[in-house]
């Protein structure tokens, strides 16, 4: 019985946690190269970093928000990207995550085990 708790006890110090987060995703494509048009993408941008702030305040499905949410920017919501398309779409593009808080780390968690370590 003590060698299958060690044995048990032994595998839990091996195995890893892998713990990543599902955040939408936003792509912004200008009209142009043209610098008024780089600009307009980076005022859109913006606007909608605030407007996503307001709009899942106190909701669980953020996904249905944004679907929800097409026609305020023309866009398009397809596979967890809200995808703008600024006149011709023929210039630069922009693209991020839609988070409502952008202080937190972005970097996966990796646990470390001891006897793992120690092993290998």
């Amino acid at each position: 019985m003590k060698k299958i708790i060690f044995v048990i006890l032994a595998g839990m110090l091996c195995v890893s946690v892998q713990a990543k987060s599902h955040e939408p995703k936003y792509k912004i494509i200008a009209n142009s190269n043209q610098e008024s048009d780089i600009q307009e993408m980076y005022d859109i941008k913006n606007n909608l970093l605030e407007d996503y702030k307001e709009w899942v305040k106190g909701v669980d499905n953020k996904d249905q928000v944004l679907a929800d949410h097409q026609k305020d920017y023309q866009a398009s919501f397809k596979q967890g990207i809200y995808k703008i398309v600024i006149g011709k779409g023929k210039g630069k593009t922009l693209e991020g995550e839609l988070k409502v808080n952008y202080c937190e780390s972005t970097k996966d968690i990796k646990t470390k085990s001891l006897l793992f370590d120690w092993l290998f």
